[in-house]
């Protein structure tokens, strides 16, 4: 599942996955690294809705065979995973994966099914070079965190179908992303090296 149902805030408007980088729209980019991976069958694209017949029209033009359905998504990224979820068919795994995030490579796509295979839940993550410091509301320092035990979350995130369904049939809990729901109701979270190219 591709998820790319933002609101462009953070651009200032600007529609982020659909600018051309190296002749193609960033969100073309994306869906080829999962159509070129001989370990996925298909692909959900979740789209704001004004962006809907927009992606169609996109997946026409590149001839993408696995892309399976365009659908809306939901006023955060937690409501638009679960509209995605409708459209997933019986399978043993799920990635979801954010469609701002074009560089992924074939072997953290593999990587991360491999990790669930084993765990059920397995986050692509990256080391934490900066100095991070916790502070309270008055900012004033509170103390220093271990960075070697820090990591940078990003996705791919793959995980069981029905650790997936679980977490999204009646979600207690916000969260920033899908691991974060599966960690706040008791599910073990696999992180795993996270490849240098795969960035925003």
């Amino acid at each position: 599942m591709i998820v790319a149902g933002g609101s462009s805030k953070r651009m200032n408007g600007v529609d982020k996955i659909f600018a051309e980088i190296a002749g193609k729209p960033v969100i073309a980019h994306t869906i080829d690294a999962f159509e070129r991976s001989n370990s996925i069958d298909g692909i959900i694209l979740v789209l704001p809705n004004q962006n809907v017949e927009k992606g169609k029209s996109l997946i026409q033009k590149y001839g993408y065979k696995k892309v399976e359905m365009v659908c809306e998504g939901g006023a955060t990224r937690q409501q638009s995973v679960s509209n995605g979820l409708r459209f997933i068919k019986n399978c043993d795994f799920v990635i979801v994966h954010d469609g701002a995030r074009p560089c992924v490579t074939k072997e953290t796509i593999e990587s991360g099914i491999k990790e669930a295979q084993e765990e059920g839940v397995a986050i692509a993550a990256s080391p934490v070079s900066d100095t991070i410091k916790q502070v309270g509301d008055s900012l004033h320092v509170e103390k220093t965190l271990d960075r070697n035990k820090l990591r940078s979350i990003h996705t791919p995130q793959v995980f069981r179908l029905e650790i997936l369904r679980k977490i999204h049939e009646n979600p207690k809990f916000d969260a920033t992303d899908d691991a974060g729901l599966a960690e706040r109701m008791g599910y073990k979270v696999k992180a795993y090296d996270n490849s240098h190219d795969n960035i925003i």
